[in-house]
């Protein structure tokens, strides 16, 4: 048929009847009507499933995330399937059977100045190189897990899926916001340090580094020592701003007013032990990694690591300084020798073999770290061949970088992965209505 100069798709009507312009016309219609039935089955579809999805309908269907990302609409999208958000799993975790069983439900209590930023690093790798879903701070490093009904406070995680591991500073721990956020066969991890040493590095840090006002006011030739010889004073006027009185105590939660009553405290204890799986002891730093990988089931690969954020402090002892600080250290005191009397007990409890693993996750930590500080261009693999505690692994010049990323550096990366699987596949917004 020759083309007359319009569109010429059968359009099945006399074309005697019809010039070109009636045939346009119709055309444009049809394809109009089309459009339109084709719009009221999508509505009517995504209608019923959101109906299904959203029980409290008090809570709109579609929300927004304003956040330094960008606007992130949370409704969530339809599955023929269920969606793998998992994407990055590597190969040999999905076939290796030893990862099976490893605890990927993880809540882990960030103590201030407690070796808790390497802590973070170990669990930040874990949960990216499984595609893992962290509770994340919508902006910054801090979570403030004030639950309001339809307000997204936290990252979302995306449809279909839900949180696996929360590791970020938080005001105070709670054993109900956690669990709000975390599975029930979550593990609970957390990390203590002695006090005064402790106490010793926040003044420095948050004073020298972080330039908290209140703290650079302390001068004098030594500014700790001044600190100590005033510590009544200075700690009554910061009250709550404090980053060193009985700071890990408050850190686990127990409230600043009861601080004096040491009967409580004790009680109190007696409830973290309930909830607390492991509390790790940074003085016992490599101990510690060995009973968190037996309790998780990880594999020895996954809690190699390179010291996080450690400055160079003196040493110093109790006895050197002034007696005035123990009202300021004494539940941190108890809190500490507790842990790590419990520690112990855990080690002994795991037999001789213990000591074995130990005396190898040291050597091949050393490897590594070696390997990842070298200035050799030369070599770009470090291999360790498969044994009781882990199968073959390779360390790459990548893995170095992921060994070495700062906290706010890794949060923001983690954050990003995250918002792109929310991005693609909707939220899921259930935690928040």
């Amino acid at each position: 048929m020759k083309d007359d100069g319009c569109l010429n798709h059968s359009i099945l009507l006399d074309s005697k009847s019809f010039d070109c312009r009636d045939r346009w016309l119709l055309y444009a219609l049809r394809l109009l009507l089309n459009v339109l039935v084709i719009a009221v089955v999508v509505v009517l579809v995504t209608t019923n499933f959101s109906e299904a999805f959203y029980k409290d309908k008090s809570l709109p269907k579609t929300s927004k995330c304003l956040c330094d990302h960008g606007v992130i609409t949370t409704t969530p999208v339809t599955f023929s399937d269920k969606v793998k958000t998992n994407e990055m799993v590597s190969d040999h975790l999905n076939s290796d059977r030893r990862y099976s069983s490893e605890v990927r439900h993880i809540a882990f209590l960030k103590v201030h100045k407690c070796a808790s930023s390497t802590m973070l690093n170990i669990f930040y790798r874990f949960g990216y190189k499984r595609g893992l879903n962290f509770v994340l701070p919508i902006k910054d490093n801090y979570l403030h897990m004030t639950h309001q009904k339809g307000l997204i406070s936290v990252v979302p995680p995306p449809a279909m899926s839900g949180y696996d591991i929360l590791c970020n500073h938080v005001t105070k721990f709670s054993k109900e916001e956690f669990s709000r956020y975390l599975p029930p066969d979550s593990k609970y991890i957390a990390i203590v340090r002695e006090p005064f040493q402790r106490m010793y590095s926040a003044f420095h840090y948050y004073r020298n580094l972080a330039r908290f006002p209140f703290l650079t006011e302390v001068g004098g030739l030594d500014p700790f020592q001044t600190y100590l010889n005033n510590i009544t004073l200075l700690e009554t006027t910061w009250g709550d701003y404090s980053v060193t009185n009985n700071k890990m105590a408050r850190d686990f939660g127990f409230p600043t007013q009861d601080y004096k009553n040491m009967t409580k405290f004790k009680t109190y204890l007696g409830t973290l032990d309930k909830q607390f799986h492991l509390v790790m002891v940074s003085d016992m730093f490599l101990e510690s990694l060995v009973l968190l990988r037996r309790l998780l089931k990880w594999s020895m690969e996954d809690v190699i690591f390179l010291p996080i954020n450690v400055h160079e402090h003196k040493h110093l002892t109790t006895s050197a300084s002034s007696v005035n600080i123990e009202p300021f250290l004494a539940l941190d005191r108890i809190l500490y020798d507790h842990y790590l009397t419990r520690l112990k007990e855990q080690i002994s409890a795991q037999g001789p073999d213990f000591h074995k693993e130990l005396q190898y996750f040291r050597v091949i930590n050393a490897k590594i770290s070696a390997f990842c500080h070298s200035k050799d261009t030369v070599r770009k693999l470090l291999s360790f061949r498969a044994n009781e505690w882990h199968g073959d692994f390779n360390i790459t010049p990548k893995d170095c970088h992921l060994l070495a990323e700062r906290e706010i550096a890794f949060l923001n990366f983690i954050r990003s992965e995250q918002y792109k699987r929310v991005e693609k596949y909707g939220a899921n917004i259930r935690y928040f209505q």
